[in-house]
Order: structure tokens, then C-alpha cells, then sequence
């Protein structure tokens, strides 16, 4: 599939986009390139960064220093959402994206798996980790985090187990909210992994007390089964 669009970053600079990749088990393999304010970055995709998950697509770039980041809601006719690139001589610069999709193939169309599963196995918890550069040329570095849950186990009578205690949940459409124990107030969704097997998403947006600290961790965390 080929994927091609504009972007804005925050600070008024314009440029485009163009992916070409193959989707096989939920990845991309593929390349990028990007131009931004007559800068460009050229390199292939990360598999493991680069992947579609309930709708959207997330695609990762990297050629010595230089990175980008692009992703958001995708079909089989566009794709929208945000970016985020580091260029040496330019620095970091992130805003909006649009673009057009082109599949070579019915079989290489987005298409999300069916949300509201509960799982039925033991899945494995972590998030995306961030370390934010400070200095001058230094960028944001992510990294796989274990969850604090570090693994969850549903059962269909309504309690829940992590590595470090359970208690009891209550289910609401693709909702379940932990009702007790050391993780109560937190919210999951209930939502297909990239290989469509059902998880557990902690979005972060759902998970902070009233005080703004976070119950589950400090970014969103995703529960899937292990492989």
C-alpha cells in the first residue's frame, strides 16, 4: 500500500509525506520519506513501531539521528492524525498530518477487529515510556515499560488478578471498571490487540484521580496476551 499527504507542524512549517509499505500480521514493513521546511528524511519503517491497531496506523522511521513519527485513524481511502520528527540541523517538530491511501490489494485494506471481547487468557501489561530531551539536539527517547499491574486475568464472574493482588470488576459495553483492591477506579476498554486477539487498553485520558495522579501508570497502558 501507498500512503501520501501534507503536513503542518506547530510552528506554521509545511511539507509532505510518503509511505510505501506491506501489512502482514498487523506490521508494516516498508519505507518513508519525509520532507519538512525543504528538510528530509528517508529510511524504512520499524516493524515493531510501525503497525495497525482498531483503526489506526502508527508508522516509524529512522536513519542515523533523524526519526519520524507519523500516525492516527486510517481505511482503505485516508489516513489523519499527528507527527512527530527530529531532523539534525533542525530539531524536533511535531503537528498535524492528512493523506491519501492506496492499496494494491483488498487483502492489505485496514480493516479493525471486534471490540468488547473479554479476554479469557492471562495477558501481559506495559506502556510506552518516555524520556523527553532537555538539551540541545537531544530527543525524545520511548522505550517498553512494564506495567505496575505487570500481568491482568478476567474472570467472567466479575474479579480480576494482577501480579500483586486482585479484587473485582464490573462490566459496562467494551468498559470494565475495577471496583476494588489496590487498582480500583481504573478504566479499560476492552479492544482487539494488532493481531486482533482481544486486550485490555488503560487509556491514560480515563485513568487519574481526582488529584491528577495516575492509577495504573503514567501513560496508557495496553494488556495483551503474550507471545
Amino acid at each position: 500500500m501507498t500512503l501520501a499527504g501534507e503536513m503542518r507542524d506547530n510552528d506554521g512549517g509545511q511539507g509532505e509525506f510518503r509511505i510505501s509499505a506491506v501489512l502482514t500480521g498487523g506490521n508494516f514493513r516498508g519505507t518513508l520519506r519525509l520532507t519538512l521546511d525543504g528538510q528530509t528524511v528517508e529510511a524504512p519503517l520499524i516493524p515493531a513501531r510501525s503497525f495497525l491497531e482498531n483503526g489506526k496506523c502508527y508508522f516509524r522511521a529512522e536513519s542515523g539521528r533523524a526519526r519520524a513519527d507519523l500516525g492516527g485513524p486510517c481505511d482503505t481511502a485516508s489516513i489523519r492524525g499527528t507527527f512527530e520528527t527530529f531532523i539534525p540541523g533542525k530539531g524536533l517538530s511535531n503537528g498535524a498530518m492528512s493523506g491519501r491511501v492506496q492499496s494494491a490489494a483488498a487483502s492489505a485494506a485496514p480493516a479493525a477487529a471486534r471490540s468488547g471481547v473479554l479476554p479469557a487468557a492471562r495477558l501481559t501489561c506495559a506502556y510506552q515510556d518516555r524520556r523527553i530531551g532537555v538539551g540541545m539536539g537531544e530527543t525524545t527517547q520511548y522505550s517498553l515499560a512494564y506495567s505496575n499491574m505487570a500481568s491482568l486475568t478476567l474472570d467472567p464472574a466479575g474479579t480480576y488478578r494482577t501480579a500483586s493482588g486482585g479484587g473485582r470488576f464490573t462490566r459496562t459495553g467494551d468498559k470494565i471498571r475495577l471496583t476494588s483492591g489496590a487498582w480500583a477506579g481504573a478504566v479499560g476498554t476492552l479492544e482487539p490487540d494488532r493481531s486482533g486477539e482481544p486486550a485490555v487498553v488503560f487509556h491514560i485520558e480515563e485513568n487519574r484521580r481526582a488529584d491528577g495522579v495516575h492509577i495504573v501508570d503514567p501513560y496508557t497502558t495496553r494488556c495483551t496476551r503474550a507471545r
